[in-house]
């Protein structure tokens, strides 16, 4: 039977395993994802945690994907869902649905729910795929792993910055 982690001992083999990364030198590591059936990656230096989904405010009169504000560690998240905003069918929720928080220093507190969390991925292994015309400016890159799995890549901070995103009233 598989052993399932508590959020605490899962973010604190995330830690050990950071630290390891940064000290082997040439490894791009990224922090893995699945959202709406698909695999994402995201630099880790974008991300600030990965948190349970607290209890969401809603606020009125926002875009269907803007799920409504937070309060994480005294700070206020506004908080989306990655599916919806991508316009992407969501998957039926799990019991690993976490929520994304992109680092402060963008200037923005912002948290995206996911499907799963599924920790780091080394991009230096994997085959970067050709651009796609017309991806959206923050899909940085397109990978492909060993296993045939395609990975979009995406910035955080030039999502934080697209209009279409900071444009939460409906």
């Amino acid at each position: 039977m598989e052993q399932r982690l508590t959020l605490r001992e899962f973010q604190a083999k995330l830690a050990e395993r950071l630290k390891a990364v940064a000290e082997r030198p040439g490894e791009v590591a990224k922090l893995g994802f699945v959202a709406a059936g698909q695999h994402w990656l995201v630099d880790l230096d974008q991300v600030s945690e990965v948190v349970t989904v607290p209890h969401l405010t809603p606020v009125p009169w926002t875009q269907p994907w803007f799920l409504g504000v937070a309060g994480i560690h005294g700070m206020v998240y506004a908080c989306t869902d990655w599916a919806a905003f991508m316009a992407l069918p969501a998957d039926p929720p799990g019991n690993e649905i976490r929520l994304l928080l992109a680092n402060v220093r963008f200037g923005a507190y912002a948290g995206f729910r996911i499907d799963r969390a599924l920790g780091l991925r080394n991009a230096a292994g994997m085959r970067r795929l050709p651009a796609v015309e017309g991806a959206v400016s923050w899909e940085t890159a397109r990978f492909e792993d060993g296993d045939g799995v395609i990975w979009r890549e995406v910035s955080f901070d030039r999502l934080l910055a697209e209009p279409r995103f900071l444009q939460v009233a409906a």
